[in-house]
């Protein structure tokens, strides 16, 4: 699932090619200023909060970085990983969970983990999670982070019609 972002830059490099000056776009500023890793999570909590999240910095009960916010009628949570005594993490894990509807089957689960490729549900006789797992070790751009963000959105909204029956 590629989001619709291509556009602008589309319309740009046709109109350097065809010799008009155009202006930097905002997300230039954020790919210069620097690269999300999660050896950082106050940077990452302080940069969703500048892009419109509201979140929470905590940390769990081995001391390890989680993030903790809410879109849609959703909690989620921005798990850190390979920390070192609750620093230099390498990866994080984006996790929605929530009770398992009476009416969700095997089938459905199935249906939406083959469709969408970043995510995928798990459940069991109570519990049913939506699970993204991101790589940040080398670090990421601001766009990239943005994108990633929204990507995870996204999909959490998708979650909650199809897996949550939420409307």
């Amino acid at each position: 699932m590629r989001l619709i972002r291509r556009l602008p830059v589309a319309l740009t490099v046709l109109a350097l090619a065809a010799g008009v000056a155009v202006a930097q776009p905002p997300s230039a500023e954020r790919v210069r200023s620097g690269i999300f890793d999660a050896s950082d999570p106050a940077g990452m909590a302080r940069f969703m909060e500048r892009t419109g999240y509201r979140v929470e910095l905590r940390a769990d009960t081995r001391g390890d970085p989680v993030i903790a916010g809410r879109f849609s009628t959703s909690e989620y949570l921005i798990q850190f990983y390979e920390c070192e005594g609750g620093q230099y993490c390498n990866s994080v894990q984006f996790v929605s969970q929530a009770a398992r509807p009476a009416n969700l089957t095997p089938e459905a689960v199935n249906a939406f983990n083959i469709r969408w490729r970043y995510v995928r549900v798990t459940y069991d006789s109570t519990q049913v999670k939506l699970v993204m797992d991101v790589n940040l070790d080398a670090g990421v751009t601001g766009d990239n982070l943005e994108d990633t963000l929204d990507i995870w959105r996204q999909l959490v909204e998708i979650y909650e019609r199809e897996i949550l029956n939420k409307k």
